[in-house]
C-alpha cells in the first residue's frame, strides 16, 4: 500500500519516467533493427578531391543493405583482392553508380567480377563510384595518372554527359562514420529536404549550352580513351542503356550520339548488344532495381557481354595472356 501511495503522489514524474524508459527503449529496437536487419549505419567511407571530386577510401569492408558485403582494396576498389604494382594481369573498371552496383549487390555479384570469369590470371578492381559524371573519370585517370592496369573497361550512361564534376559536399555521403543507424537516417532525411531547395541546372539552361556540356563530356571522354591508348594499353567504352530504351518507350540520347560521331570517338551502345538477345519486357524489368541501376540479373546479362568482348581481345593477343608468360 506503500507504494500506491508513492505512485500516487508522483503521478507526473512517474509518467515522465515511464515514457522515458519507452522511448529509450524504441530507440534501441529500432537502432537495432535499422543497424543489423536494414545494414544501415555501416556506411562507406569516402574521401573528398578537387581534382576527382571523391571516391571511397581504401581498405574498408562493410556489410550493408540485404546483407550484401562490400570490400575495398588496398586502392579503394571495390574487390576483394588487393592490388600489386604489376599491371599486366589487371583490369579497372570505370563508371557511375552503375558500374559502382550500389550497397545492395554484393562484391561476386557486379558485373565487374562476373566479367572476368573464365579469365584465368586476371584481376578485376572497381573504379565505379555512385554519382559520378565523365569529368571524376577524367580527373581519376588522367590528372593524377591514376593507371594500375592495362586494360581499361569504362562503362557510362547518357546522364554523365551531363553532369559536369560532382563533388562530395551536398550529398548523402560520408568521410567519417556516424555514431548511429539513426544517424544515417536522419541526414538522409535532411539530404531529400535540401534537395528540395535547388532546381536542375537544366531548367536554366537552352540547348545551345545544353550541346557545349554534352560536347565537353565527350571531348574528357575521348582524351581519357586517347590517354590510355597512349600508352599502348587497351581501353573498351560502354554506353549502358535505361530500362526504358529497352522497352522501347525512350530512344538513344541524340545528343550524346551526335557528338560521339562527330568526334570519332568509338564507343559500344549495350542496347544494340542487348536486343539481340530477344528478351521479353518482364525479364528486361527484372535486370533492374530503377530506371538506370542493376539488379543482379542485370549484372549477369552485363557481365556476360564484357566478358565476350574481353575474351575476343584475349584470343586476339592484344591482351596480355599471364598465364603463358608464366609458362616460358
Amino acid at each position: 500500500m506503500k507504494k500506491l501511495r508513492w505512485f500516487d503522489r508522483y503521478p507526473k514524474t512517474i509518467l515522465v519516467a515511464v515514457n522515458i524508459i519507452v522511448i529509450v527503449v524504441l530507440l534501441v529496437i529500432t537502432e537495432l533493427i535499422l543497424k543489423f536487419g536494414l545494414g544501415l549505419g555501416n556506411v562507406v567511407l569516402y574521401d573528398s578531391n578537387p581534382i576527382y571530386g571523391y571516391r571511397p577510401l581504401p581498405n574498408q569492408e562493410t556489410t550493408r543493405f540485404r546483407n550484401s558485403r562490400l570490400k575495398f582494396n588496398n586502392l579503394g576498389l571495390r574487390t576483394d583482392e588487393d592490388w600489386d604494382e604489376n599491371i599486366e594481369n589487371k583490369i579497372l573498371f570505370i563508371g557511375n553508380s552503375v558500374t559502382y552496383g550500389g550497397s545492395y549487390i554484393a562484391n561476386n555479384e557486379l558485373f565487374t567480377h562476373l566479367a572476368l570469369e573464365g579469365l584465368t590470371g586476371y584481376l578485376g578492381g572497381n573504379a565505379g563510384v555512385n554519382g559520378w559524371g565523365i569529368e571524376n573519370m577524367y580527373g581519376l585517370v588522367v590528372e593524377t595518372e591514376f593507371l594500375p592496369a592495362r586494360t581499361y573497361v569504362t562503362m557510362v550512361g547518357k546522364h554523365d554527359f551531363y553532369r559536369g564534376l560532382t563533388r562530395l559536399p551536398g550529398l548523402p555521403y560520408w568521410c567519417n562514420q556516424p555514431t548511429f543507424a539513426l544517424k544515417e537516417l536522419l541526414y538522409h532525411f535532411y539530404y531529400l529536404q535540401n534537395n528540395k531547395r535547388y532546381r536542375r541546372w537544366q531548367t536554366y539552361a537552352d540547348d545551345e549550352f545544353t550541346a557545349q556540356v554534352v560536347e565537353k563530356a565527350v571531348l574528357k571522354l575521348k582524351e581519357i580513351d586517347e590517354y590510355i591508348r597512349s600508352r599502348d594499353y587497351m581501353h573498351l567504352i560502354y554506353i549502358s542503356p535505361s530500362v526504358d530504351q529497352l522497352l522501347g518507350s525512350e530512344e538513344k540520347d541524340s545528343l550524346v550520339m551526335k557528338y560521339l560521331e562527330k568526334h570519332s570517338l568509338e564507343v559500344t551502345y549495350l542496347f544494340d548488344r542487348i536486343k539481340q538477345l530477344n528478351s521479353d519486357p518482364e525479364m528486361i524489368r527484372s535486370w533492374f532495381s530503377s530506371g538506370i541501376h542493376l539488379e543482379k540479373q542485370g549484372h549477369a546479362v552485363w557481365g556476360r557481354l564484357i566478358h565476350e568482348d574481353l575474351k575476343q581481345l584475349q584470343i586476339g593477343n592484344a591482351f596480355p595472356d599471364k598465364t603463358a608468360k608464366q609458362a616460358m
